[in-house]
């Protein structure tokens, strides 16, 4: 009886908090239905350039579905995937095919290879030099000696500065909370945008520790490999974080605890995962692609891909740093405003 009542006691207090309910029931059954979108079938179709081929093998490509076709020169190929025109290359050389890819992208990758890998199917017999072996792959920003770490390390980088200072964020603004010190700061003579700013710039600081320690540790530790400046790798991780500082601040109001602040965890942070450009976003069907959008991690990681892989510069990534200070100042005044219910000045 005694262990009956007890799990009685547990079922009503956790049927009693809609959050924890909501946690158990529907958002499992949400990232489920995510990754189910993210990694269907998808209508993207790869754009190809192509130059010297064989005249059978580019008619088959032309003929199937799996690619857009464009044959021109080798120099104008590689120009057009160094600028986006094009997702990859195929040229014949030396008697081998050789496939160029701007940097490593598992999906448009994929998709390239099978439509290559269909329309070689029926000309094998034919004795077409260089269709008798697989084609050499190779990248223009990453190449195939570098690991999945060094290609897929923006992403790593971006997803985890931004988890951690959530966090830390959020509990600590919860704790502030519930500890009656916000209410005690609040009655001293001090305006809501000065309190809002104080706690930013004071998490602030501990989230540019982490940020760039976390850049600093990856290279010089683990040799992550950098094209471009480690400043702006530092700087664009120095704005996740405060981002992740304001976000979790606003999260905290709708949390009476610390474990509450872990409940946002698959709401705020796990979607933002896969639009990171983990998943070609050209690749998500239904054009759920445009979400990321609305993400800040997706533009962390975009501007730490362009730094770290492609080598690009301040004036590049400007409108990737335009928009994570635009989330800063989004939601540090949607925190500005949440103090009311604490006091009206």
């Amino acid at each position: 009886m005694a262990t009956f009542a007890i799990m009685v006691r547990v079922i009503r207090q956790i049927t009693g908090d809609k959050r924890t309910v909501g946690l158990i029931l529907v958002v499992p059954l949400l990232m489920l239905t995510l990754i189910w979108l993210l990694l269907g079938k998808t209508g993207y179709v790869p754009t190809l350039a192509a130059s010297d081929l064989p005249a059978k093998l580019a008619a088959a490509l032309e003929d199937g579905d799996g690619v857009r076709l464009t044959e021109t020169d080798a120099a104008a190929a590689r120009a057009g995937v160094e600028d986006g025109t094009y997702d990859a290359s195929l040229r014949l050389e030396d008697g081998k095919l050789r496939l160029l890819f701007a940097a490593s992208d598992p999906g448009k990758d994929a998709l390239v290879m099978k439509a290559l890998q269909t329309a070689m199917r029926d000309l094998v017999p034919t004795g077409i030099p260089g269709l008798l072996s697989a084609p050499e792959a190779e990248y223009l920003y990453a190449g195939s000696s570098d690991s999945s770490f060094d290609s897929l390390g923006y992403v790593l980088l971006g997803v985890l500065a931004f988890f951690f200072v959530f966090i830390l964020a959020g509990i600590a603004f919860v704790r502030e909370r519930t500890g009656a010190t916000l209410e005690r700061l609040l009655a001293s003579p001090v305006r809501r945008i000065q309190v809002v700013l104080g706690y930013t710039a004071g998490f602030g600081v501990f989230a540019t520790v982490q940020c760039t320690l976390m850049v600093v540790f990856a290279v010089a530790v683990l040799g992550m490999h950098i094209a471009g400046s480690l400043a702006l790798t530092v700087l664009v991780m120095v704005l996740i974080g405060l981002t992740a500082t304001a976000i979790g601040a606003f999260a905290s109001i709708f949390a009476e605890n610390e474990f509450q602040i872990m409940q946002f965890i698959p709401v705020v942070v796990v979607p933002q995962f896969f639009f990171t450009g983990l998943i070609s976003l050209d690749t998500i069907p239904l054009g759920l692609g445009v979400l990321s959008r609305v993400m800040p991690v997706y533009y962390a990681c975009d501007a730490l891909r362009l730094v770290l892989v492609q080598g690009a510069g301040f004036r590049t990534i400007l409108p990737q740093l335009g928009m994570l200070v635009g989330f800063i100042v989004l939601f540090s005044a949607a925190n500005v405003l949440a103090l009311k219910k604490h006091r009206r000045l």
